[in-house]
């Protein structure tokens, strides 16, 4: 027997309302440990390259560990900020891009504050592409010239396979969150100071520091899909420009 199809309306209502929440994030409720629980056992369903489930999650809720990063992250946000102010054009100067930097701007002097802060991790460092492929080269210099290894280059699918493999599972997150309640956004502003937060956090040296997401319940429940450029003008069918 096939199972139930699922509500599409909702369905859909949540994969297009799950929003990046930076000021509508609730900093008084606590959020209950169960509930994060749930979200990461679901996010852990997503793929994963090989079956490896390399990722691992570093869950933060102690108030001083909190603003010991969210003190990294505003080192990283006035860095940031100074480096974005240099940049001008038309999209940067948008009635939408100003809402996203102001969105943006209001994370650093609050993240101290929010109930909880999820680090996925993951345990390997990033594949440098170029190494791969040169390394390759040098393995296969031996072959003739019109040997098929010749024209192949491995780096680009390592590197894809490293970090195709946990955001996936970060969305799932965000969406196990949101369907709970909770809002959530991933904010990669600490990864400057990732090496500091390792010492704080005992991470290990060989494993890579992906992202932050901040997790709280929001302040109001309704949010809207965003405006988007519609999908058919940046859709191809059977190649490039088609």
């Amino acid at each position: 027997m096939n199972p139930a199809p699922f509500d599409l309306a909702e369905t859909d209502r949540l994969l297009s309302t799950t929003r990046s929440v930076r000021r509508r994030l609730d900093l008084q409720t606590p959020v209950p440990r169960e509930l994060i629980e749930e979200a990461l056992r679901l996010a852990v369903q997503a793929p994963t390259a090989d079956n490896a489930q390399n990722w691992r999650w570093l869950v933060i809720t102690d108030p001083k560990t909190k603003e010991s990063l969210a003190e990294l992250f505003r080192r990283a946000w006035r860095f940031h900020k100074a480096e974005i102010s240099t940049k001008s054009g038309r999209r940067r100067n948008s009635p939408q891009a100003r809402r996203n930097e102001e969105s943006a701007a209001a994370l650093p002097e609050a993240v101290a504050r929010v109930p909880a802060l999820i680090l996925p991790c993951v345990v390997g460092r990033p594949p440098d592409a170029q190494s791969i492929d040169a390394e390759w080269e040098r393995l296969n210099a031996h072959k003739p010239a019109d040997d098929p290894a010749h024209q192949v280059r491995l780096g680009q699918l390592r590197a894809s396979t490293f970090y195709g493999s946990i955001f996936p599972a970060i969305w799932s997150l965000q969406l196990a969150l949101r369907s709970r309640g909770l809002g959530s956004t991933i904010t990669c502003m600490h990864l400057p100071f990732a090496r500091q937060a390792a010492e704080l956090l005992g991470i290990p040296s060989g494993v890579t520091q992906i992202c932050m997401v901040p997790v709280a319940y929001t302040l109001g429940t309704t949010f809207r899909p965003a405006e988007r450029i519609d999908a058919g003008q940046r859709t191809f069918w059977e190649g490039w420009g088609q």
